[in-house]
């Protein structure tokens, strides 16, 4: 885990004598007397991977545009006037996507609905701003359910009118009615929902390094959610570490052409116990990277569905290492975490037709199968599916020791090894120190 550093900033006395009205920092609350001379953000930040957005900074206000959401936020400090030149999308506009958002700053009290937004709020030590969430979401982290242990849980708005949107398969002009969706923040006297996708309504930020383009890039976001708080700082120092850890892990891994060729793998069960088929998943960009940083080779081969076990076991041969993303379903929906006699199960890990599976697949031969739900909640949250979303220096050292391990890596942080019997780390609010 990452620490938060406090940065004090301290100015002599005759510093202060002589520039009396200077912000040596980020305002942490509302401006009682405007300046328009004054630069209200001293502290800033800017994008230096493919983060997904983009940030300036012009006196007492904050640009940032979603490139991913295709939102733009305009950010102003609280006590001042709001830009003038910003003519947000109103509250009752028909438009779908491309929304201006003028939001006063700092947050002080907002509402969650996005994993990797909470993680950097407790990472930047604002977590008292959150005073809401979403009626579905849960966490892992102990500390931020404490937090929410007990506040006020909004519900999503269908409502109308609806917006309309054209078909973007079909040139002959069709469209078609899509029911406008909000947060319903207005009796909590909300400032905003922190989500993972682009609202039509005002008061909604979609937070999404899910799909950055590189590692750091997702690690990056923290920066995106410090603006909202006037913590730029203290995100530069978060992020600089997570850099520097990431990099010297990188120059450190394994280099040689001789890489592990690591995949993504499930079998597909339905209530009733029947196998409908085994699948391959395709690795996204910002992993592969990952994985190569790690000195491990992803499979790029065929990603499509199997109904034969020997198909299946023939794609994943070559295969020193698997990644588990099955999910045993329950007898009323959902889903529940495997274990490895599930897997034996799920997979056919027996022997078949005369072949020994169990001995002569890599991944099982050398206990290199794993799943990244080693911390989870009782509420079906994994801190992998959080944290890492930031924390991407982490996931790296967990690559690194997947790649060096001869027999299966048991010291990792949220891949857990299941040859192995590694168990699940349950955590509740009552693990929060």
């Amino acid at each position: 885990m990452i620490f938060k550093t406090n940065i004090y900033l301290v100015a002599t006395l005759s510093a202060l004598a002589l520039l009396p009205t200077a912000i040596y920092a980020n305002e942490s609350g509302c401006v009682s007397n405007y300046d328009s001379s004054v630069d209200y953000f001293p502290d800033k930040v800017e994008s230096k991977y493919a983060s997904g957005f983009d940030i300036t900074y012009k006196g007492n206000a904050k640009y940032i545009r979603n490139n991913l959401s295709g939102e733009t936020y305009v950010l102003y400090q609280c006590g001042t006037p709001a830009p003038a030149d910003v003519t947000p999308t109103p509250a009752s506009s028909l438009q779908v996507g491309n929304w201006t958002k003028l939001v006063a700053i700092p947050g002080t009290k907002v509402a969650l609905d996005s994993a990797p937004a909470s993680v950097a709020i407790e990472l930047l030590g604002a977590q008292n701003s959150v005073a809401a969430t979403y009626k579905y979401f849960a966490v892992t982290s102990p500390c931020m359910q404490k937090q929410l242990d007990g506040l006020p849980r909004i519900q999503q708005n269908f409502g109308t009118p609806s917006n309309r949107r054209r078909r973007s398969n079909s040139n002959n002009g069709n469209s078609r009615l899509v029911r406008r969706v909000s947060y319903d923040t207005s009796s909590l006297g909300l400032q905003w929902t922190f989500t993972t996708y682009g609202m039509n309504d005002p008061s909604s930020i979609a937070v999404n390094p899910e799909d950055a383009g590189d590692m750091l890039g997702k690690a990056e976001w923290i920066k995106f959610i410090s603006a909202f708080y006037n913590k730029e700082a203290e995100a530069n120092t978060i992020f600089a570490g997570i850099e520097s850890r990431y990099n010297t892990l990188k120059a450190s891994s394994a280099s040689g052409t001789d890489k592990k060729t690591i995949g993504l793998a499930r079998y597909n069960k339905v209530a009733n116990g029947t196998i409908l088929g085994w699948s391959i998943d395709q690795v996204q960009p910002w992993l592969a990277q990952g994985l190569a940083d790690a000195g491990l080779s992803a499979y790029n081969g065929d990603t499509t569905s199997f109904r034969s076990a020997s198909d299946f076991y023939n794609a994943i041969s070559g295969w020193d290492i698997l990644v588990d993303t099955s999910g045993e379903p329950l007898p009323r929906g959902g889903a529940t975490i495997p274990m490895w006699s599930n897997l034996v199960s799920g997979y056919g890990f027996t022997s078949s037709g005369g072949r020994d599976f169990a001995n002569s697949l890599p991944v099982v031969a050398n206990s290199a199968i794993y799943r990244s739900d080693l911390i989870s909640s009782y509420q079906n949250a994994t801190d992998y599916n959080e944290h890492l979303q930031i924390q991407v220096d982490v996931l790296l050292e967990d690559f690194v020791k997947i790649a060096s391990a001869s027999s299966g890596a048991k010291d990792t942080t949220w891949y857990r090894n299941l040859p192995q019997h590694v168990p699940v780390d349950w955590v509740s609010a009552s693990n929060c120190k």
